[in-house]
């Protein structure tokens, strides 16, 4: 039996409304959350924190009624349950590594510290087992809540959808942060609100993780140009949604020179840069077909390419240049010292920490409690102490040192099976998987020198554009399949 005569599942008038309305529900709850976190710094308050653990939690209802919808109509299991051994295997390591305490707190002259205590040799422990189900609460929350895209949508323009919206959320933010910076507001919200970093963008208090969320709902603009480009009725542009995916990178993408994130600057450069290669191979391609020359539309092209980049270096070029000034002195800096300074001693005392407990790792959570005891930089002044780190500013590398070799190994096959097990089954990728899995490899790679998976909105942006690629590219085979099956395609 070939795929054109496997049995369809039933497809009753009933069936379709639940269907329908467990999408609505997903899609709903996806994007509140998201607007929620972006909106609140970021997700990183206290209150931001339990509401998006709360309300992510929701998305254990939704995954659960999809299951049972699909069970009593006949249609089995969703293929993607499978997906979830990792994040359960990780659920497991952390709630093991609570009941074994490394760390109690004791009062030394009436403040609060906390010391190493005797935990169990061999097993998983936690420095601080609290915040170690916090942390897990959240991921959890996040996780689930994107995951329900791979089983609950069945229609990719709900996907296209999702994506609109978090495209027009990210460009209200940037328009927003724009005209922030250039009333030189001193704080959040046009100073409305202080930041506790002086490198803050929009709403958000760190401007790498600003960044980090534009090059991800840059990515996410970029698929739905491409999209709309290749699918768009070619007569009728003017109700094509293009011109305003072409607006929204525009203004995303000149948002973080802006707020001087020079690693996502040149983050967005590379992002920006394959997807003009991609354009021209289209164009080639069409050409080819119908016939003509590819030298005109390449100009073309490559012209708006660099006016863009110039109208966006126009609009931050105070900013621009005195992040140049900057990264120049930093590699004269470099230059003669021979090193990359407290980066590399940071980098170094964290693995050394990582060491220490290579395959379960201090507890998730852990790493600014227990970090101090192999942190070997000092400030200047000795009255000044140690340098306080609360990050690894490094994700791969705190991963590790929190929860060992083995809870990074279950992180990294949370994202790797299901890819893994979409591309295998079907290797071409349309436009918006494509243009999503790029944004979410390049923050992937970026983690291993920053940390952008330590802020919620954009660790929540990240599984968001992940599933919704993983899920369009298999509605997209079963299209294929469909019109391949069809009698009108034989």
């Amino acid at each position: 039996m070939n795929s054109c005569d496997k049995p369809r599942a039933p497809d009753d008038q009933r069936g379709r409304h639940a269907h329908d309305g467990l999408q609505i529900a997903t899609l709903l709850h996806v994007a509140t959350l998201v607007v929620f976190a972006t909106w609140d710094f970021g997700g990183e308050t206290d209150f931001a924190s339990s509401v998006i653990s709360w309300w992510g939690s929701l998305a254990m209802v939704i995954l659960v009624l999809t299951c049972m919808r699909r069970w009593k109509s006949g249609e089995g299991m969703p293929g993607a349950l499978p997906w979830l051994l990792p994040p359960l295997l990780f659920n497991l390591l952390v709630l093991v590594s609570v009941l074994n305490p490394s760390f109690t707190q004791a009062v030394v002259h009436g403040a609060p510290v906390f010391m190493k205590s005797g935990a169990r040799p061999g097993w998983p422990s936690s420095a601080r087992p609290l915040l170690s189900l916090r942390a897990l609460w959240q991921f959890d929350a996040i996780f689930l809540t994107c995951f329900n895209l791979a089983v609950a949508v069945i229609r990719q323009r709900v996907l296209r959808w999702l994506l609109f919206v978090f495209t027009i959320n990210a460009l209200a933010l940037a328009v927003m942060g724009t005209f922030q910076k250039l009333a030189q507001a001193t704080g959040l919200y046009f100073g409305a609100v202080p930041s506790p970093n002086s490198s803050f963008f929009a709403s958000f208090i760190y401007h790498n993780h600003w960044g980090a969320f534009t090059v991800l709902a840059t990515s996410a603009a970029l698929g739905l140009l491409f999209h709309h480009v290749r699918e768009g009725d070619q007569d009728d542009r003017r109700h094509s949604p293009v011109f305003f995916a072409f607006v929204a990178i525009l203004f995303i993408a000149a948002s973080v020179p802006l707020s001087a994130s020079r690693s996502c600057t040149v983050l967005l450069l590379v992002l920006l840069t394959g997807a003009l290669l991609h354009w021209l191979r289209l164009r080639r391609r069409q050409l080819k077909t119908r016939g003509g020359s590819l030298f005109l539309p390449a100009v073309l092209s490559v012209a708006v390419f660099a006016g863009t980049l110039g109208a966006i270096y126009i609009l931050g070029k105070p900013t621009i240049e005195a992040r140049l000034d900057t990264t120049r002195q930093q590699i004269g800096e470099l230059r003669s010292r021979g090193d990359f300074g407290s980066r590399q001693l940071l980098y170094a005392d964290t693995w050394h920490m990582a060491g220490d407990k290579f395959c379960f790792g201090w507890g998730l959570g852990a790493y600014a409690t227990v970090f101090p005891i192999y942190n070997s930089q000092y400030a200047v002044e000795p009255l000044l102490g140690q340098t306080v780190y609360t990050r690894a500013h490094s994700d791969w590398l705190q991963a590790v040192a929190e929860v060992g070799l083995t809870g990074t190994l279950l992180l990294l096959l949370t994202g790797l099976i299901p890819l893994a097990a979409v591309l295998r089954e079907h290797r071409h990728i349309e436009e918006v998987p494509r243009a999503l899995l790029a944004g979410c490899g390049l923050i992937g790679l970026y983690a291993w020198v920053e940390f952008p998976f330590a802020n919620p909105a954009v660790l929540l942006a990240f599984w968001l554009c992940f599933f919704a690629a993983v899920r369009y590219h298999k509605l997209a085979a079963q299209d294929r399949t469909t019109q391949t099956c069809s009698p009108s395609s034989s």
